[in-house]
């Protein structure tokens, strides 16, 4: 069996959806960090929060205009970078944000998974 064969019947890494919101003034630094670890497909967009002050204040939130980004990410990068931002929401001076996961079930055909997971092998 060749390398490219093999290479096939590999199941490629599963995909996540991850969503942050941060302050729309962190929005750059926060889209560019997540997509220093290999992040293909990103998009932000802006958001206004509902919640009651009593929650945004319990959470660190104080500005309700916000920006929520949507990246896809490999499965086996979500723990890097879940920790990197967790770091980043304690040590940058409003910085505070929130990060949450989400699988995604069924991405279809191999160019679409290769776009996706930034892998340039998949043809």
């Amino acid at each position: 069996m060749s390398a490219t064969e093999n290479n096939l019947n590999i199941a490629p890494e599963r995909l996540m959806l991850l969503i942050t919101i941060v302050e729309q003034r962190r929005a750059i630094y926060y889209n560019t960090l997540i997509q220093s670890f290999d992040v293909n497909f990103q998009v932000v967009t802006q958001g206004r929060g509902t919640a009651a002050s009593e929650l945004l204040e319990t959470l660190g939130l104080t500005a309700s205009e916000k920006s929520v980004i949507w990246s896809v990410v490999r499965k086996d990068r979500v723990k890097d970078i879940l920790e990197t931002l967790e770091d980043r929401f304690h040590k940058v001076r409003g910085g505070k944000g929130i990060a949450v996961t989400v699988p995604l079930s069924s991405v279809i055909g191999r160019l679409s998974y290769g776009f996706l997971a930034n892998e340039r092998s998949i043809a």
